[in-house]
């Protein structure tokens, strides 16, 4: 039996989307599972709004609503990003400098 709030979600760090684009078309279907459920840096727990919200979009169009875990979200996004080589456009990049220089 579950014990999560019906109103939770996984929230992908990086888009199931975006990472096919970034590399991910090239993982074998095992890697692809093992990304879709990487509740260690890839998923979050999530008001289904939110997740809603965040849709695919990456560090350059989407951030929390909470302003202080901005970083903190950046740090995630570009670590899920290292651990699985995918690309990161030069727009993610310069979101998680902004996001990250208001610390």
């Amino acid at each position: 039996m579950s014990t999560a709030l019906p109103t939770s979600y996984g929230l992908h760090v990086v888009a199931l989307s975006r990472a096919w684009d970034a590399g991910a078309a090239n993982w074998t279907p095992q890697q692809r599972v093992n990304f879709a459920n990487d509740t260690d840096v890839n998923l979050l727990a999530s008001q289904g709004k939110a997740n809603q919200s965040k849709s695919d979009q990456g560090l350059d169009t989407w951030l929390p609503l909470n302003a202080a875990f901005h970083c903190d979200y950046a740090i995630k996004y570009l670590t899920v990003a290292a651990k699985y080589h995918l690309m990161i456009t030069a727009a993610d990049a310069d979101a998680a400098r902004t996001a990250c220089a208001q610390k």
